[in-house]
């Protein structure tokens, strides 16, 4: 990516702190993380980069802060969900690595950090295509392929990201050696991806690759039609290779048409954050939170720790922050994955290719607000990175 900047060595040692705590949430075999510490590493990446420097705010996305703590006040929240630590949760990571407080140190520190998150993202990958590779038990869960992940559905994003970064990586190298690495670390992804069975991922992962070559080619349409023409040929004349490995995508599939639906399981999740905006249009049920009486998919609430499984990002914010605080981060995604599509540069077209990725596979899972998972990090992440590029020089 882009040159770090000038970091100090305590920003450094932190970062590197969130990068292990981060892979912690993604990696089984590695030992959990407490909350406190967790949290605490990004209040104090916060701290120490508004002590150190002047800052500044992007209001782009403080009517969003705004609408997180209205929506609260407006509502009876029962306690179990722990609202208000979910809410300073939520407000460390954005001040640590959101787009929200701007400082020159913090900005190279994100940087930094988000190209540390991309490389091992690109590990953990190549891990678990070995693992599949020497058939190795470890690498399989109840959710089916996982790698060397907690499940398959954060396996098939994290290959997907993969896929983008590599592709990105391929035009920006200047041998043809790396060339021919990166080519191989894209076809990895893709086996990863269908191995994992993600249908969102693998979507989100198709668009997203037509977003990045949409602006590769941007002055050169013929060339692209052409390289759509190769990739479909080859795809058709590799099929007998890659057809095996859509096993669990086309069981899903079959899944689905049986049960009169190919998005089944989201379904009846759907139904309830439809309903719960449609009760409370305008500043939701609560920040991150569902309505229990509006509810019929009680089972994916955890009644003890307040967790919820939401069925899509975008709905769940539409009902938890209703139409203000779905409104106050719809637009200023949509502005930014705009610029990014204007930019005419490599790093922008891989910022906005990712970005595009987020904005698909949102529809189907539901993490922007979830401050604990890792997706969430690097969504955050990545809105920072993209708001930076896109403000420079304009």
């Amino acid at each position: 990516m882009i040159a770090a900047g000038r970091i100090d060595y305590i920003t450094r040692l932190m970062l590197f702190g969130v990068l292990l705590m981060s892979m912690a949430k993604v990696i089984p075999f590695l030992p959990s993380v407490p909350d406190a510490v967790y949290y605490g590493g990004f209040v104090g990446i916060a701290i120490w980069g508004m002590l150190h420097g002047s800052i500044s705010v992007a209001y782009a996305y403080l009517p969003f802060v705004i609408v997180m703590f209205i929506s609260i006040w407006v509502n009876e929240i029962p306690a179990f969900f722990r609202v208000w630590f979910r809410l300073i949760a939520f407000l460390a990571l954005l001040f640590a690595v959101g787009p929200l407080l701007v400082s020159p140190q913090m900005t190279a520190g994100r940087r930094l950090l988000f190209t540390y998150l991309l490389m091992a993202i690109r590990l953990i990958v190549f891990a678990s295509f070995l693992g599949w590779f020497c058939g190795l038990s470890f690498v399989y869960g109840y959710s089916g392929f996982r790698g060397v992940t907690n499940q398959s559905m954060l396996l098939g994003p994290l290959a997907g990201i993969t896929c983008i970064y590599s592709l990105y990586r391929f035009y920006i190298s200047s041998r043809q050696v790396d060339r021919y690495k990166e080519m191989g670390m894209v076809v990895l992804s893709v086996i990863i991806l269908l191995l994992a069975g993600s249908r969102s991922a693998l979507g989100s992962t198709v668009l997203a690759a037509a977003f990045f070559y949409s602006r590769i080619y941007r002055h050169h349409i013929t060339r692209l039609w052409k390289l759509l023409f190769a990739f479909v040929c080859v795809a058709v004349l590799t099929s007998a290779i890659w057809w095996p490995y859509t096993e669990r995508l086309r069981s899903k599939m079959e899944g689905g048409r049986n049960s009169g639906s190919i998005t089944g399981s989201r379904d009846a999740l759907w139904d309830d954050r439809v309903a719960e905006f449609k009760a409370f249009p305008v500043f939701g049920v609560g920040f991150a939170t569902v309505n229990l009486e509006y509810a019929q998919t009680k089972k994916k609430v955890n009644m003890e720790s307040g967790t919820v499984e939401p069925g899509s990002g975008w709905l769940f914010i539409l009902s938890s922050m209703g139409l203000a605080g779905f409104l106050s981060f719809f637009i200023p995604y949509i502005y930014t994955l705009y610029r990014l599509f204007q930019k005419e540069e490599i790093n922008g077209y891989l910022l906005g290719a990712l970005l595009f990725f987020f904005f698909f596979h949102l529809y189907f899972e539901g993490y922007p607000l979830a401050s604990g998972s890792f997706l969430c990090l690097f969504l955050w992440l990545l809105l920072s990175e993209c708001t930076k590029l896109i403000s420079k020089n304009s």
